[in-house]
């Protein structure tokens, strides 16, 4: 796989479309703990995964995201991914909704936290610049989300890392308690592809 040293390789923040509906809701029926202080998920991978044996994915959409930032794939997106050869997804198939998978974003980039800080930021009657940390809970230890600005970028050294055809995700999560969810990266061959095919595919240059 070629990787580009001379150039970092021009990427994209990707997203789906809102798919109005929690993952973890109680149609999933998953074996879901809790923190007893702050209501987190503490099994948050181990319940998505195990949902993929009982769900059934009502959402007839091409690429998806649910509101705890689980991404949806459909068989046309399974097929464009393997037909152009990309990288950096493992796909769940979901047993009872044949053609619709979870993505599993294999490839972890580091946001750059210091180029934020650059970034007026406000939420909440809160401003700041650059990444608003949410802090973490006291019992659990985990994180209870960010909030960040534009642009969604990664520090220089993985930037210049970039793989050809590749997805990436964020090191850190953005949103609150269970609502959190990484910021997912697609480097420029990935666009044009999907522009190609004549998928509807959501992005923001970064």
């Amino acid at each position: 796989m070629h990787i580009n040293e001379e150039k970092s390789m021009k990427y994209y923040n990707i997203y789906g479309d809102d798919a109005d509906y929690l993952y973890l809701g109680r149609e999933s029926k998953p074996d879901i703990k809790l923190c007893p202080h702050c209501k987190m998920v503490l099994n948050r991978d181990e319940a998505i995964f195990q949902a993929a044996e009982t769900v059934k994915w009502r959402k007839k959409k091409f690429f998806v995201t649910t509101y705890d930032g689980v991404n949806i794939a459909s068989r046309h997106f399974y097929e464009i991914y393997h037909k152009h050869k990309m990288n950096g997804i493992e796909f769940i198939p979901f047993k009872k909704s044949e053609g619709y998978y979870i993505c599993r974003f294999t490839n972890v980039a580091s946001f750059d936290l210091e180029k934020a800080k650059q970034v007026r930021a406000e939420y909440e009657g809160k401003v700041t610049y650059g990444v608003i940390d949410n802090g973490t809970c006291a019992y659990c230890k985990r994180s209870k989300g960010h909030h960040h600005p534009w642009p969604y970028r990664m520090i220089e050294s993985d930037e210049q890392k970039l793989e050809a055809n590749t997805f990436y995700r964020s090191d850190i999560e953005f949103g609150e308690g269970n609502t959190q969810s990484p910021i997912i990266w697609a480097t420029e061959d990935i666009v044009e592809a999907f522009k190609q095919e004549k998928c509807r595919i959501f992005y923001k240059i970064v």
